[in-house]
């Protein structure tokens, strides 16, 4: 049951919340056997999950239901499971370590706890930490009860996927054959395996990282005021095309395009009203643009693109380096 005190209108997470990180992946772990061609045994990735139910070293004097709350690079949760297979004695690919800690990698800019950031649900995470370096190559969401609850903004995809998927980013055939699994974001830097075949292995940003970043600086150069930008960790709906603009041999334009499209539609539409262009306008069309294109949630999408860009964007811009393709 959520536990209905919020910070930035999320859920803050907290020992007795019902948060979880759901299979986040991936963990590479050395596995037996281990054969003179692999002497530490085979690496192989496993999706890790931790609970909140495992809140450790949060707030002593401010509490939430009697329980401590979770605090900025301070608590964690004590352990991750998942990785078990990994037994080899080696264990951990980079920390030499399995079940280990849970830790937030964002939190509140703004809400702070006994002097430190609250944290979270849908904040991002790490897990299989030994230290503060963790096993796992990405962060990726804290989904808690709020999100996933029956009035929750993803709560239709999860029950879709549920039975068809073991991890959110799972690439089975069962699982890619569910439409929801298209409502997962994922990192840019990891689009090529955690993205569907079937939907495409290019990672589209919701929001375009030239509206961003500084004219002409391929997304590494953000506006002032959007200094904790980097576009390799922006949430990305999966998509099919390398470009935008590129067409099959049937002449029509992938679901990149598609998406770079319907985009462009909304920021002309919402410009000719003459209402201004800024973030919350600029999450608002991206989030309609991506769930016009899907079956995915318009709420759903604009909470995954809420959790990287609320504490990080407070400019954006019409970008002329931003090009599209004519509708198809």
């Amino acid at each position: 049951m959520s536990n209905q005190v919020y910070a930035n209108g999320m859920e803050i997470s907290c020992k007795e919340s019902t948060g979880k990180t759901i299979c986040a992946f991936p963990d590479v772990c050395f596995t037996p056997p281990q054969t003179p061609a692999t002497p530490p045994g085979v690496p192989l990735p496993y999706p890790n999950t931790g609970m909140s139910s495992d809140t450790t070293d949060g707030s002593k004097s401010v509490l939430i239901s009697g329980q401590e709350i979770m605090l900025k690079n301070k608590s964690y949760f004590k352990k991750s499971t998942g990785d078990e297979a990994g037994c080899a004695p080696k264990k951990g690919f980079v920390n030499s370590s399995i079940q280990g800690k849970v830790y937030f990698t964002a939190w509140s800019m703004d809400v702070q706890i006994e002097g430190e950031n609250a944290v979270r649900n849908l904040d991002q995470t790490t897990g299989n930490h030994a230290c503060p370096n963790s096993n796992e190559s990405a962060p990726w969401p804290f989904i808690a009860g709020e999100a996933i609850a029956p009035n929750g903004a993803c709560h239709s995809a999860v029950t879709a996927m549920k039975d068809h998927c073991s991890s959110p980013t799972d690439t089975s055939d069962s699982c890619c054959a569910v439409p929801q699994r298209q409502c997962v974001m994922v990192p840019k830097r990891s689009d090529k395996s955690c993205c569907c075949p079937n939907h495409g292995t290019t990672g589209h940003h919701a929001i375009p990282k030239q509206e961003m970043c500084e004219e002409g600086s391929a997304g590494k150069r953000p506006l002032k005021g959007n200094e904790g930008y980097k576009h390799e960790d922006a949430p990305c709906v999966c998509a099919e095309g390398g470009s935008p603009g590129k067409r099959d041999g049937d002449g029509m334009v992938g679901s990149h395009g598609l998406f770079h499209n319907a985009y462009k539609q909304g920021r002309t539409l919402h410009l000719e009203q003459s209402q201004p262009w800024d973030y919350p306008s600029a999450k608002t069309v991206a989030a309609q643009s991506v769930s016009k294109e899907t079956q995915c949630p318009v709420d759903c999408i604009e909470k995954q693109i809420a959790v990287y860009h609320d504490s990080r964007i407070k400019v954006v811009r019409v970008s002329k380096q931003y090009e599209f393709v004519d509708d198809v």
